[in-house]
């Protein structure tokens, strides 16, 4: 699949994600995130979660496979919102309906067939249904300087990367067109001040090199 690379943009992504979400009914896969903290502290930073900003805005249903997390949410009454589950098998949860935005943000790096959530969301999507994936760069600036000099370390539970063009060609194998494609940052990393600055000033001028892809695509098989 050919992306347009001259219409890329640079931008913050969580930012971006809940004004998609704004007023609109949501479905949030890997919701907890956080996968290298104990569960005590994924409990404790609930309220600084994407999903919980989310949860303000729209009208949100998560899935997370992380079992304990989520009953210790029920239990304090942090989020009620959440069903546990795989999202290889999403035919397997009790969830009905459709959504207007399917949000799988830093997941699909972490499981064994990306195909199988591809295909699950199917049932949930209609003609308008917008779907956003997040997953990390392959050929990110950063990523391949740390990896130069011997300092790169991927995720713990990652198994697998991305590109631009490989992303869009397992969106299109599984019916699904992209709508557009950036590179993004995350709102802390505004916290290393000048750095960060001459970074994103060189990022902006240079999307294609972000260290993150924000992708957005479509159902093409309900046009």
């Amino acid at each position: 699949m050919e992306v347009d690379r001259n219409n890329m943009r640079y931008m913050e992504r969580e930012e971006t994600i809940i004004e998609a979400a704004r007023g609109r009914k949501v479905l949030h896969l890997g919701c907890i995130g956080n996968t290298e903290l104990e569960p005590s502290d994924r409990v404790r930073l609930a309220e600084k979660s994407l999903h919980w900003s989310l949860s303000q805005v729209g009208t949100v249903v998560g899935v997370d496979y992380s079992e304990t997390v989520v009953r210790e949410y029920k239990r304090l009454g942090i989020f009620t919102n959440i069903v546990v589950g795989s999202v290889e098998r999403l035919d397997a949860l009790d969830i009905e309906g459709n959504f207007d935005v399917i949000i799988a943000g830093d997941i699909i790096e972490h499981i064994l067939n990306p195909g199988l959530m591809l295909e699950g969301i199917k049932r949930f999507c209609h003609v308008n249904t917008q779907i956003i994936l997040i997953t990390p760069h392959a050929f990110g600036l950063l990523n391949y300087l740390r990896f130069s000099f011997n300092k790169f370390n991927d995720g713990a539970e990652h198994v697998m990367t991305f590109n631009i063009q490989n992303i869009g060609n397992l969106l299109e194998r599984y019916g699904y067109a992209i709508n557009s494609i950036y590179t993004c940052y995350q709102a802390y990393a505004q916290l290393y001040g000048a750095m960060f600055k001459l970074g994103k000033i060189f990022f902006q001028r240079f999307p294609k090199f972000g260290g993150t892809l924000f992708v957005v695509a479509k159902p093409n098989w309900k046009t």
